[in-house]
């Protein structure tokens, strides 16, 4: 197992942390629970959970786990969350916080985030007198968690503006070898200032498993796309832990045994891998983001891109899209989109920018009509 500094924390972490939003909640609690003393077994220390994760029982199944570790409790770190909207007083703080330690069956979190941070409003209500942000700086005070961390669904730009308006130990963002280009702003901002960098969707929400035939050129001989995309996160230097949710021992022995064979990125790997992107997608956007400077209505092309190719990539193409469509304006990453689709005047400077040639003009009417 690869272990990194948790930013200007001083804490060894693992390369790979446990996620906990994958537990197969067809079975009893206890036996999603034996996953956790196995992976910390296999070198991971990092568990990562939420209130409402698996019908809100991550936290109890987090419980039942790691009370069945034998070593001390600072051989592991522990990372739940709250949304600002749920937190905007101390007595709600506290009593999430409170609850969130029962669960654990631990005295402290390592890690407490504010969670789910999709639009500047959204951090400004976090950051409020009185709210959550300087909630949890009072129960710091108290003990009852060591660090602040914040989870964002932001662009790599927008990301960089939020931690420098607060302070910041960690942050949690979704990064994978398809969207780096688009998230590495906020990612190179993070580690640059000295914050623990946690990747989510390291295997992009497992669209790269689930495509692996697809993505075949991301993997060199001996190796599965799946297998690829995790050593890329887990070896990138400007990333300290890759979040993977396991729902088997299988799962865990793939990512740990993934992080046993790393070797680091260079620059150089870098722009290397987003050329062979560029060449092997097929028609999919990278994010270059040319596109985003050049529309005269200010719209979002970029992360519309990015949706339009879960829909490419998708074998179902008559799954209900205009539903995923709304999910992603409201919980992902189009929630700050500014400019809808349907905005589109149609001038073709996007177009003419394109470093692939995409017809984006088109697209952007196909997720009009959604």
């Amino acid at each position: 197992m690869i272990y990194k500094k948790f930013g200007n924390t001083g804490y060894d972490v693992s390369a790979v942390g446990f996620g906990g939003m994958r537990f197969d909640m067809k079975q009893p609690l206890s036996e999603s629970a034996k996953l956790i003393p196995y992976a910390f077994d296999r070198g991971i220390n990092f568990f990562d959970t939420a209130p409402g994760y698996c019908d809100d029982k991550s936290e109890e199944i987090f419980g039942l786990g790691l009370e069945q570790i034998s070593a001390p409790r600072e051989d592991y770190y522990l990372c739940t969350k709250l949304m600002p909207h749920k937190g905007t007083n101390i007595k709600d703080v506290r009593k999430s916080v409170e609850t969130s330690l029962k669960r654990l069956k631990t005295d402290y979190i390592d890690f407490f985030y504010v969670w789910c941070v999709r639009s500047q409003k959204q951090f400004d209500e976090a950051m409020i007198p009185g709210g959550l942000y300087e909630s949890l700086q009072t129960l710091k005070e108290e003990g009852l968690i060591r660090h602040i961390n914040i989870s964002t669904h932001l662009i790599g730009n927008r990301v960089s503006d939020i931690l420098a308006a607060a302070d910041f130990d960690g942050v949690l963002l979704g990064v994978n070898i398809l969207n780096f280009p688009y998230r590495w702003d906020g990612v190179k901002y993070a580690h640059d200032k000295g914050l623990g960098v946690v990747a989510m969707n390291p295997v992009a929400g497992g669209l790269i498993p689930q495509n692996e035939e697809r993505f075949a050129f991301l993997a060199n001989e001996g190796e599965t796309p799946t297998e690829a995309a995790l050593r890329f996160i887990m070896s990138c230097p400007e990333i300290t832990v890759a979040l993977n949710g396991f729902t088997t021992r299988e799962h865990i022995d793939t990512a740990a045994g993934v992080a046993d064979n790393c070797k680091p990125f260079s620059k150089g790997d870098l722009e290397a891998i987003k050329s062979h992107l560029s060449e092997n997608l097929d028609g999919l956007c990278t994010m270059c983001g040319y596109c985003r400077q050049s529309c005269p209505k200010g719209i979002l092309i970029p992360a519309y891109m990015q949706f339009f190719n879960e829909y490419l990539i998708s074998d179902d193409k008559d799954a209900d899209w205009k539903e995923k469509f709304d999910t992603c304006c409201q919980w992902g990453y189009l929630v700050e989109r500014g400019a809808e689709a349907s905005e589109c005047i149609k001038c073709g400077k996007c177009e003419e920018v394109c470093t692939q040639h995409l017809p984006i003009i088109e697209r952007l009417e196909t997720i009009a009509n959604w």
